[in-house]
C-alpha cells in the first residue's frame, strides 16, 4: 500500500461527458438511497433540513460519534471502486460505459491505482459510491447517521455504543476500503453537553453556530481577493467578493450567526476601503475619499447581515434590537465627500459618490425651504 501522505490530490475540470455519467451512476443507486437514507447527501441537498434532523435526533439519541477519512480522495482504490461498480452497472449499457468511459477516467487520474481527481462531478458521485458499503451496514443496524462526502455524524443510544461502533462496524468495513480513520477529527460525546462539529457548523446546546474554522477560512478568502498587489478595477473586487459573501451567507444564514455576520461584514468594509485607498503616493491614487458604509453599498457590496435579516423576517424570527440609536429620516446629513479629480475615479467609485452627493443635495433642498417658510412666517408676525 502506498504512503498516505505522499497520495497527490489533482483536479480535473467537469465536462458533459463526465456530467452525463454522473448522473446515470446517480439514478442507479437513488431509489435504494430514498428507500433506506433519505438524508443521504448524493439525493438530498437542504442544509437546513439536516440541521432540523440532527435537532430531532439528538433528543432521542443522546450520544453521538463523529467522524471522517484521512486524505479521502487521494486514498480511494481504483481496483475496490471497479468491483462496487460491477455491482450497480449489470445492464448493457452500465457495463460499457465503466469499460468505455469510467474506466479511463480513473486511469488518468490517481496514484498507483488509487485516487480521485478534484473539482469534477463524477469524482464526486464516485466517491460518495466508495463509501455505500459502510453506509449499508449502518442502515441494515438501523444505526441513524448523516454522510457528507466522508464526514460521518453518527447517533447513539448509550455512552457504549459510540466505540462499540467504532471497533465493530467502522474500524474493519474502513480495513476493507483500505481507508483510514482521521484521527486529529474522531470525536464521541453527548449531545447539549459536548460541542460537534459537522457540516461547517458547531452544534453546542441545541443551538447551531458557525465554526471557528470556517470563519477563519472566509476571512482568508478575502484577505485573498483584498490583497493590495492585485490591480483590478473596484467594479471586479467588488464583483468577486459579493459571490464569496452571497455564497457564505445563504449557507450559514440558518445557523445563530447574526453576530459573527455583523463582525465579518465590518472586515470586509475595512478590507474593501484599505485596497480602495491602496497606494495614496502614487498616480493610481482613488482620490480623498470618505468610504462610509453607505458609498460601498451604493458601490454594490453586498452584506451577510443583509441575508441573514431577510431570511429571519421570513421565517417570523424574533431578532434582537440592535442598541444603535437610528437616525430620523431627513434629519441626517453624509459626510461629506471630497474629489481631488474626477479622473482619477473609476465609474463604479464615482457612480456610488454621485449618489452620495445627490442625497446630500436634497436634504439641503429640505433645509432651506424650511428655512425659507419660517422666514415667510416671521415676516407675517413682523419679528424681522
Amino acid at each position: 500500500m502506498a504512503n498516505i501522505n505522499q497520495l497527490p490530490y489533482q483536479k480535473i475540470n467537469n465536462n458533459k461527458n463526465t456530467n452525463k455519467i454522473a448522473r446515470f451512476l446517480l439514478k442507479k443507486v437513488k431509489q435504494f438511497l430514498k428507500e433506506r437514507g433519505p438524508y443521504h447527501y448524493l439525493i438530498f441537498g437542504r442544509v437546513d433540513k439536516r440541521l432540523k434532523y440532527i435537532q430531532k435526533l439528538s433528543k432521542k439519541y443522546k450520544y453521538f460519534l463523529r467522524l471522517d477519512i484521512e486524505k479521502y480522495y487521494p486514498s480511494i482504490s481504483h481496483q475496490i471502486l471497479i468491483i462496487s461498480l460491477e455491482r450497480i452497472l449489470k445492464s448493457r449499457r452500465g457495463k460499457a460505459m465503466l469499460k468505455t468511459n469510467i474506466i479511463p477516467f480513473l486511469n488518468k487520474t490517481g496514484f498507483q491505482n488509487r485516487g480521485l481527481a478534484l473539482g469534477n462531478y463524477l469524482s464526486y458521485v464516485l466517491a460518495g459510491i466508495y463509501l455505500l458499503p459502510l453506509d449499508i451496514k449502518l442502515i441494515k443496524l438501523n444505526i441513524p447517521f448523516l454522510r457528507i462526502q466522508d464526514d460521518y455524524l453518527i447517533f447513539c443510544k448509550n455512552k457504549k455504543e459510540p466505540l462499540k461502533i467504532l471497533k465493530e462496524i467502522i474500524e474493519p468495513t474502513l480495513n476493507e476500503l483500505k481507508l483510514n480513520l482521521n484521527i486529529n477529527k474522531l470525536n464521541s460525546g453527548k449531545f447539549h453537553q459536548n460541542p460537534v462539529e459537522f457540516m461547517g457548523f458547531r452544534y453546542y446546546a441545541g443551538i447551531f453556530t458557525i465554526s471557528e474554522e470556517k470563519i477563519e477560512d472566509f476571512k482568508k478568502k478575502i484577505i485573498k481577493i483584498t490583497h493590495l498587489t492585485k490591480n483590478k478595477t473596484t467594479k471586479a473586487i467588488i464583483k468577486q467578493i459579493n459571490n464569496k459573501i452571497l455564497g457564505f451567507g445563504h449557507y450559514y444564514k440558518f445557523a445563530s450567526s447574526k453576530q459573527d455576520f455583523e463582525e465579518l461584514d465590518a472586515f470586509i468594509r475595512m478590507r474593501v476601503r484599505r485596497y480602495l485607498n491602496r497606494n495614496k503616493d502614487s498616480k493610481n491614487k482613488q482620490g480623498n475619499l470618505l468610504l462610509t458604509n453607505e458609498v460601498l453599498k451604493n458601490m454594490g457590496l453586498k452584506s451577510l447581515i443583509d441575508i441573514y435579516t431577510k431570511y429571519a423576517s421570513r421565517k417570523r424570527l424574533i431578532l434582537k434590537k440592535s442598541t444603535k440609536k437610528k437616525a430620523k429620516n431627513g434629519n441626517k446629513l453624509s459626510p461629506v465627500i471630497q474629489l481631488k479629480s474626477f479622473k482619477q475615479v473609476d465609474s463604479t467609485l464615482l457612480l456610488a459618490v454621485f449618489k452620495e452627493l445627490k442625497g446630500i443635495t436634497k436634504n439641503m433642498k429640505q433645509i432651506r425651504n424650511k428655512v425659507n417658510t419660517m422666514e415667510k412666517n416671521l415676516k407675517k408676525l413682523n419679528l424681522t
